[in-house]
């Protein structure tokens, strides 16, 4: 199973925005060819580097036979890599192991959310056609798939927290109600499904002389991934990915997914290069989405929010209050309605998951009651806001 560990070492390169970035990526050496794999080790370190700075990265992959064939990697305008260093490389255990060191310069600000970590639910992986996985006995191939996913998601992002969920929720089937409820239990506003929609077996390859085995057979692995906001009842990220690669065993032979067994065949390689390429556009999809925070308790001039230094808040962090009502419309239907105020407050004070916060000049929020939020503040000029939410009219 191709390991997806890496490290980052940043050192400022003089007075300006530049900055050395150190990376290392790794990638599994299939069948032999080192080459290939150190390709594929060097294209995810320089990836994690585009990441740590803040560049944003578009990954367009079309995938064969379990390989990466064809890849556009884009960089918007507002990072710019001026060089890459090869640092080291080895091979070790089957791994091809390589550390660059780019220099990466930023000509315009990264979005202000990018240091923060927004805390992401991620379902169980559902068959969609479960009697595809009796060849084979790939049952739980969902629900290991969902965990590797969000072991992977954790080790290379810079921008979310992942929580795995031991059973599936449909973010886009809650009702405002249920929104609501699942924010309040797991102080979540985001959350991430996937479905497997093709696990079937494909053509004969070849032809079969040994009559005590079976023919091998393409198999297909197709997924949809979907990133929900439960507060803004809205899609942040949706995007299919498909594979194939030969099936060698036979057809009365269990090859179960949560066993390393599995993860070592072409297919189980060919399945973990299509998590890889979604972990890394679900980080892409989630790294300037907004921040907010729940107001738990408010106490004279001080609120408790439901952040903390899980999320990368530190001591000092500015934050926006806004005001939540909810609404009923013309079907009956509750609506959510946000208004910021120019209210601000800094964190005095952290724990893991939540942190205090007090009011600029000691000023009272007498208006303000648990429920409403808190957003980052915003850097622009006071006469140009930056906010993600439209001030909401009376």
């Amino acid at each position: 199973m191709r390991t997806i560990g890496g490290v980052m070492l940043v050192m400022l390169a003089g007075q300006a925005q530049a900055q050395w970035y150190e990376t290392t990526g790794q990638a599994t050496i299939r069948n032999g060819d080192q080459a290939a794999a150190r390709a594929q080790a060097t294209e995810d370190a320089v990836k994690r580097a585009l990441l740590f700075a803040g560049v944003s990265i578009r990954s367009v992959q079309q995938v064969t036979d379990g390989l990466l064939t064809q890849e556009s990697t884009q960089v918007k305008s507002f990072g710019e890599i001026q060089q890459v260093q090869l640092v080291t490389e080895r091979a070790h255990n089957g791994v091809f192991e390589v550390t660059i060191r780019a220099d990466i310069f930023q000509t315009e600000p990264v979005c202000p959310t990018l240091s923060y970590k927004k805390k992401l639910l991620i379902t169980p992986f559902k068959l969609k056609l479960p009697e595809q996985a009796v060849i084979g006995e790939l049952f739980e191939l969902g629900n290991v798939s969902s965990k590797l996913f969000s072991d992977k998601l954790s080790e290379i992002s810079q921008s979310s927290w992942p929580q795995q969920l031991h059973n599936p929720i449909n973010g886009q089937n809650l009702s405002y109600q249920e929104r609501q409820a699942v924010q309040q239990q797991y102080g979540a506003r985001y959350i991430l499904s996937a479905t497997l929609d093709d696990v079937s077996l494909g053509e004969t390859i070849g032809t079969n002389w040994q009559f005590w085995s079976d023919a091998d057979r393409e198999r297909f692995f197709h997924i949809d991934v979907a990133l929900f906001d439960l507060v803004d009842e809205r899609m942040v990220f949706q995007q299919k990915y498909q594979t194939s690669a030969i099936w060698t065993v036979r057809k009365n032979t269990a090859l179960d997914p949560q066993y390393h067994r599995f993860w070592r065949s072409d297919y189980g390689k060919a399945a973990e290069r299509i998590l890889d390429a979604a972990v890394m556009d679900v980080e892409e999809a989630i790294r300037c989405e907004p921040l907010l925070a729940d107001v738990k308790q408010v106490r004279q001039n001080q609120v408790l929010l439901s952040i903390g230094s899980a999320h990368g808040v530190k001591v000092g962090d500015s934050f926006t209050l806004i005001h939540r009502r909810e609404l009923t419309d013309n079907f009956g239907n509750a609506q959510e309605m946000l208004t910021v105020t120019p209210l601000v407050v800094q964190v005095t004070k952290l724990s893991h998951e939540t942190a205090w916060a007090q009011s600029i000049n000691n000023e009272l929020l007498a208006n303000v009651q648990a429920g409403d939020l808190a957003s980052v503040a915003a850097q622009a000029e006071p006469e140009e806001s930056d906010s993600v939410f439209p001030e909401a009219q009376p």
